[in-house]
């Protein structure tokens, strides 16, 4: 059963984060070091904003933290938090995020999900389609040698997508962190060292 109030939702109602997957990130970044202080970083699919919460206390007030989504975040009142309504999808959108910077991020996060119809291979499907239209976006939003994390949901054909991840960074993980439900079928991919040379032809090997 789907417990809403569960222990991650009480802290973080304590601690003051917007969601309890700002947890998730917490300790993925602690097991995975992908930002740091400094960092200037992009969150696709932000809102509601825990997870920005979470990056602008890792990147400290030497970092930029941008956050994204089609949906409206309450603000942020941080002076390095850049808020962008739209659709990552949308070229313009793209140019506005690495405008915010003046060039390409160090680091791209995204726990971004389709809305949930409750139809399984129906939503399999969509959010399969949505993490690699994300990848495809990469070259143009992350910098070479830089990190990626996106959740992805379990499924037989997620595998091709993995390896496309793994042609073109230095190392690929996959885990789920203590505070996934043990009901989800979430997970989280973990990416470090881009290079941003072996994109093209992975891609065209996929078609």
């Amino acid at each position: 059963m789907y417990i809403r109030k569960d222990g991650y939702y009480k802290l973080a109602k304590q601690q003051g984060f917007r969601s309890r997957a700002s947890f998730k990130l917490i300790q993925l970044n602690d097991s995975y070091h992908i930002i740091r202080q400094g960092s200037r970083v992009l969150d696709i699919g932000a809102a509601p904003g825990g997870w920005m919460q979470v990056l602008l206390h890792v990147v400290g007030s030497t970092g930029t933290v941008v956050g994204l989504d089609i949906l409206d975040i309450l603000p942020i009142h941080a002076p390095n938090a850049v808020l962008i309504k739209g659709d990552v999808r949308d070229p313009s959108v793209q140019q506005q995020a690495r405008a915010a910077i003046n060039g390409k991020f160090d680091t791209v996060v995204s726990d971004i999900s389709i809305n949930i119809s409750g139809n399984a291979p129906t939503d399999t499907e969509g959010n399969l389609e949505l993490s690699g239209i994300i990848v495809s976006l990469l070259p143009g939003l992350l910098k070479s040698n830089g990190n990626f994390l996106i959740k992805l949901f379990y499924s037989p054909a997620l595998r091709p997508l993995q390896d496309r991840i793994r042609g073109c960074f230095r190392e690929v993980f996959t885990t789920k962190p203590p505070a996934s439900r043990r009901s989800s079928s979430e997970l989280y991919l973990i990416a470090r060292g881009f290079k941003p040379v072996h994109v093209g032809a992975i891609m065209a090997g996929d078609r």
